[in-house]
């Protein structure tokens, strides 16, 4: 925080010496402070037939970040999508899984089984992701034709502070993946699916995961 901080003034007093008004200087600095994540989603579990295609973004822009999804190829029901990564001061960089992980061979790559590599459930795509708050009813819905869309705007320092005071990390969005989560109800899973205590495994199996 204290580069950014460096960065921001320096580029605010670059600005007033060109002859900014300190209003226009600071827009100036936000512009400098832009930057933007994004990731193309592949397949994780090919048993499930085709997964969802699309993209996911996330645009910084000054102290506000804009969460962008857009996909295709979706079944018809809600279906949760979270950034995932590793709860370190330094995080590792997380990745998508490939049946690799699938450490219990069942032909499956379950929620659990992606933690060693991808890290833990962390920013939810609902209407109030600095929340944290992974329980709603407001993640992406896709329309008849199976395609989806999600747009959120962010306040960054509000998620910095969530992400620091639950997992004692920085949003560091370039070492995150995106999960898109859930097959139709009814899919036949083996039991050795793994999912959080409480949650059917058809509602957090990964069928789609993006690198950011």
């Amino acid at each position: 925080m204290i580069r950014k901080s460096l960065a921001i003034a320096g580029a605010v007093a670059i600005g007033m010496a060109a002859g900014f008004t300190p209003a226009a200087a600071q827009e100036n600095a936000n512009e400098l402070t832009e930057e933007r994540f994004v990731g193309t989603f592949d397949e994780v579990n090919p048993k499930l037939g085709a997964p969802p295609v699309g993209m996911v973004s996330i645009r910084r822009k000054g102290d506000q970040l804009e969460f962008n999804l857009r996909g295709t190829g979706f079944d018809r029901k809600m279906h949760l999508v979270h950034i995932h990564g590793f709860a370190e001061a330094d995080p590792r960089e997380a990745v998508c899984p490939t049946m690799e992980a699938d450490t219990n061979e069942d032909g499956f790559v379950d929620l659990i089984e992606t933690r060693p590599i991808a890290g833990v459930t962390m920013v939810p795509f609902t209407d109030d992701p600095a929340s944290l708050k992974i329980q709603a009813d407001t993640y992406p819905k896709p329309n008849e034709d199976g395609k989806a869309t999600y747009h959120q705007s962010v306040d960054l320092k509000t998620l910095e502070s969530a992400m620091e005071e639950t997992f004692g990390t920085s949003p560091a969005l370039g070492r995150r993946v995106v999960f898109i989560h859930g097959v139709p109800e009814g899919t036949q899973l083996p039991d050795t699916v793994g999912s959080l205590e409480g949650v059917p495994a058809e509602v957090t199996i990964p069928v789609a995961c993006a690198e950011l």
